[in-house]
């Protein structure tokens, strides 16, 4: 009777943690630290977009409505919130080129940040060097 309560019990946690628990993160990495991420669920037709900074920042955390097309070649089609992208086994490609990463196992590393985040934290060296007076000098 002890291993059918384990059962069950595992059960009610699945049934708690709902399709979160098979939700696919897709995810891009700035240079600057600022990242996308884009979160996909395999039953629902929804996606979420997050977006933040090196900091800690979230920008932006959107739910999208998500279709999706038949698989052809290897590759299939999505539709994520009027956008074009498609899905292949470990990544997910934006129409402008853009390749998200499935995360954590690989963070694709990009030129160019979000530009919100730029104003956040300082560039490295941007600061000017500060002495102080009466040490050593």
């Amino acid at each position: 009777m002890p291993r059918l309560s384990r059962y069950c019990l595992l059960g009610c946690l699945g049934l708690l943690a709902g399709c979160d628990l098979l939700t696919d993160h897709y995810r891009v990495e700035f240079g600057d630290g600022s990242w996308r991420e884009i979160a996909i669920t395999p039953f629902s037709d929804e996606a979420r977009w997050r977006e933040g900074c090196a900091t800690g920042e979230i920008l932006t955390d959107l739910v999208l409505p998500l279709k999706r097309g038949k698989e052809e070649e290897g590759r299939r089609p999505l539709l994520i919130g009027g956008e074009r992208f498609e899905l292949d086994d470990n990544n997910l490609y934006r129409s402008n080129g853009m390749v998200f990463g499935h995360s954590p196992d690989h963070i694709q590393r990009g030129l160019k940040g979000l530009d919100a985040c730029r104003g956040l934290r300082p560039v490295r060296g941007g600061l000017p060097k500060l002495k102080a007076r009466g040490f050593g000098e």
